[in-house]
């Protein structure tokens, strides 16, 4: 653009700054395609002030859109003057052709669609600005968007730019589905033109999950698409290349029309934005993309018909309540589904072949489409789902159970009343209780902190690693030296790192501020021990001449319940319960509870998260320095001298200030994770 055009531009849009408008449109794409038509066709713009600002040129877009739907569904009805073809045959893999009845597969070139909307731009005189859109405001005065230095105001925004994703966190994943087609034209009538190919895997998966998807628009011309699920975009050049191969050998010589490319976000990563009054999200940035297909344009037409419907009816409420329905991906089963596959897709990309012809072989194709449309019965799910490969979604559910930020307290919870249950059975208890208590330090309580010479740069660097052993037997060193010289001071340098240490864990994980983290800390450390006051205070006898100098009750951590009921947080109310509970059970297994099952297993995740490492990679990382622990430890037991004043060894008292030791290095080392996050 040159010096001109800006400087027309911009004088344009200092004019325009002075008008309000009825409505603005951030974005012509699809979605404000859609909503323009039904505004039209309900004459909703009539007589109104409307602005367009979009810095594309849509009238020259290759994209294709499809969707199936029943021939009485109102999008037909609504579209039918832009349906080029439909379809009512489709095969999968190397099946025959089957019907999908009762719907029918229909296709809308983007060129119709966006010449349709170009001309109810025209008609009712609105205008459109092909400049981008710095950012969407509402206040006090209205709402507005923001160009350059100047605002144009309006009495209602449509905002379908595209949508920023927040960095997929837990349970939430992001991949993509990229695709490249070509529109051929072949030499002699080769194309069925009653069916389409949905997903013919007869091809290279190349680390991804691909196939390719085939439209026949006559007997000799169709768009061939190869389409590709993964983290990674596909790559243009070696696509078309793989894409020619694919023509040749099954259709024979052709020529190419033109070609269509795109990326749709396959995600259930929350989107960035503000659910502000005046705002109407649009499109992709209001999740109508269905995260495990990347199809959205029913979707997003059954969205514009609820807009229009609040507009005829003058519902400013009803428009602001369809962005508060339409603002989180979680709803409900299909959520939970969509979210499993998402996860295969992204962790085991070669399982897609298999699972996706297992699910359009084994049930009818018109079944298959009403439950990708959210429209199916429970019953009619279970049943697609036992038919599909178990493995690999039991998999994926441990996994998405595990990212559920109320499963592993609600775990501990249960294994806590296990305990007290056969508590009945004193015998079984103590097995039950030091089983769990070893194998847990075994699995996380040691290697969680095994793994702190990665913490810094996320690999091993043989130049560094004599140093970082040095320097954590040095400081390992010194708080054995302080337990031997002064144990008093040892102990209460080891209840105040550890007070800080466990705070920050539970902090980072449950967004508490740094001192309110301190806080949560202190009160662990104190209700376990105080709860447990006799067993405390035969261990510390052993390591210190200090003594716990309160009792604690069991509903001692009742305020912190309603701390965590007030601000909504379940997965800490749900821990708050369970740490109640064993203060009924020994001290060793109340420990070991929140010791391994709460702080090591929250640690450990956090670890995984910083170093971009999976549970198998981080636990075969930390096995060198967890052997060592382990050695550390028996010759810790060995070498350390008696107390001076009690002739007995206390096993548990040797026990924790071994821990102490460890702990301390530990402790610093987990700062890398932990600055500024708290």
């Amino acid at each position: 653009m040159g010096d001109k055009q800006i400087n027309e531009k911009a004088d344009l849009v200092r004019e325009l700054s002075k008008t309000h408008f009825d409505y603005v449109f951030a974005g012509f794409g699809a979605s404000a395609s859609l909503l323009l038509l039904e505004m039209d066709r309900r004459n909703l713009l009539n007589d109104s002030n409307v602005l367009i600002l979009d810095p594309g040129s849509p009238e020259n877009s290759d994209k294709t859109f499809c969707f199936w739907a029943a021939e009485e569904d109102p999008i037909v009805e609504n579209l039918h003057s832009l349906i080029s073809h439909s379809w009512s045959e489709a095969k999968t893999g190397n099946q025959e052709n089957c019907s999908i009845n009762p719907y029918q597969y229909y296709h809308i070139p983007g060129k119709l669609l966006y010449k349709q909307a170009c001309e109810i731009i025209q008609k009712n005189k609105c205008q459109h600005l092909r400049i981008p859109v710095d950012s969407i405001h509402s206040d006090e005065g209205g709402t507005f968007v923001c160009v350059g230095d100047h605002q144009l105001s309006a009495r209602r925004i449509f905002d379908s730019r595209p949508p920023v994703f927040r960095q997929a966190e837990r349970n939430e994943i992001h991949i993509h589905q990229s695709f490249v087609g070509l529109v051929i034209e072949t030499e002699n009538p080769v194309f069925d033109e009653k069916s389409i190919h949905f997903m013919d895997f007869n091809i290279s998966q190349n680390g991804g999950t691909q196939f390719v998807y085939l439209l026949p628009f006559s007997a000799k011309t169709a768009l061939v698409e190869l389409t590709r699920f993964s983290s990674d975009v596909i790559r243009e050049e070696e696509s078309i290349e793989q894409i020619k191969v694919y023509i040749n050998d099954r259709f024979g010589q052709f020529t190419v029309n033109s070609v269509e490319r795109g990326c749709i976000p396959m995600s259930n990563a929350e989107i960035i934005n503000q659910n502000l009054p005046g705002i109407s999200l649009l499109g992709s940035r209001n999740y109508s993309v269905k995260p495990s297909t990347g199809y959205a344009f029913k979707n997003m037409h059954r969205h514009a018909v609820a807009i229009s419907d609040c507009l005829t009816n003058s519902n400013e409420k009803g428009l602001d309540a369809l962005n508060n329905e339409h603002s989180k991906t979680t709803r409900g089963r299909f959520a939970f589904y969509d979210a499993l596959l998402l996860r295969i897709l992204k962790h085991n990309p070669e399982l897609g072949k298999p699972i996706f012809l297992k699910l359009f072989g084994s049930s009818k194709l018109g079944e298959i489409l009403r439950f990708l449309d959210e429209k199916s019965s429970l019953k009619a799910e279970c049943v697609i789902f036992s038919r599909l490969p178990y493995k690999p979604f039991i998999i994926s559910l441990i996994r998405q159970l595990n990212g559920i930020k109320w499963v592993r307290p609600l775990i501990l919870a249960m294994l806590t009343v296990l305990l007290l249950a056969i508590g009945f059975v004193s015998n079984w208890q103590m097995y039950a209780g030091y089983t769990l208590f070893f194998s847990g330090m075994l699995l996380v309580g040691i290697p969680h902190g095994a793994v702190d010479h990665l913490l810094e740069s996320g690999k091993w660097e043989n130049k560094n690693i004599s140093g970082f052993i040095l320097r954590y037997l040095l400081q390992a060193f010194s708080m054995a030296l302080v337990w031997y010289l002064t144990p008093n001071l040892a102990l209460i340098l080891f209840l105040a790192y550890s007070i800080w240490h466990f705070g920050q864990a539970d902090g980072q994980l449950w967004g508490l501020r740094r001192h309110t983290a301190t806080l949560w800390g202190a009160s662990v450390i104190i209700f376990i021990l105080g709860t447990h006051t006799t067993e405390t205070n035969s261990i510390l006898s052993y390591m210190s001449s200090l003594k716990l100098p309160i009792q604690c009750h069991w509903m001692a951590l009742m305020p912190w319940l309603l701390y965590a009921i007030y601000k909504q947080n379940f997965s800490f109310a749900i821990t708050i319960i369970w740490l109640s509970l064993t203060s009924f059970l020994p001290l060793m297994f109340a420990f070991g509870l929140y010791f391994i099952g709460q702080h090591s297993c929250t640690s450990w995740v956090q670890i995984c998260r910083h170093l971009n490492y999976s549970h198998k990679q981080v636990w075969l990382q930390a096995l060198p320095f967890n052997l060592a622990a382990w050695l550390l430890m028996a010759a810790f037991f060995i070498l350390w001298p008696m107390n001076k004043t009690v002739l007995t060894i206390n096993p548990w008292g040797i026990f924790f200030m071994f821990i102490s030791c460890i702990s301390l290095p530990h402790a610093f080392a987990m700062q890398k994770i932990y600055r500024n996050k708290l």
